[in-house]
């Protein structure tokens, strides 16, 4: 009787640590994008904007066994700001997480006041 419960529970594959790495190459390419040339960490305002404006962003982004990929920009409060690609709806998925910090005097589409963190996941 203690296996009925999975009978109902759909399957999901777990994560390797080949598509963990790949999630973290992801998100270095996508920070390489929207950070300043001189610091990882901090956000290129206009940069970030523009990334986020257009999905077909995420298809300059090279990955070897991606089906799905999103790419959100979180405030310190955990207030969505932007986001890009498929929704994630709790699928079995790599993650990356990186914190960023605003750059100094923007004003623009996102309110990064002390820290961001950009999370990506491919499923």
């Amino acid at each position: 009787m203690g296996f009925i419960p999975t009978l109902f529970t759909p399957f999901t594959a777990p994560v390797d640590a080949s598509q963990t790495a790949q999630a973290d190459r992801y998100a270095a390419e996508v920070l390489a994008e929207i950070t300043q040339p001189d610091s990882k960490n901090v956000l290129d305002g206009a940069g970030t904007d523009s990334f986020f404006a257009n999905e077909s962003n995420l298809d300059g982004i090279p990955t070897a066994e991606q089906s799905e990929v999103n790419v959100t920009l979180v405030d310190g409060n955990g207030t969505v700001q932007h986001t890009v690609g498929p929704p994630y709806q709790g699928e079995s998925t790599a993650a990356a997480t990186r914190v960023v910090v605003p750059e100094s005097g923007y004003v623009g589409n996102h309110t990064c006041t002390a820290t961001c963190r950009i999370e990506v996941r491919l499923w």
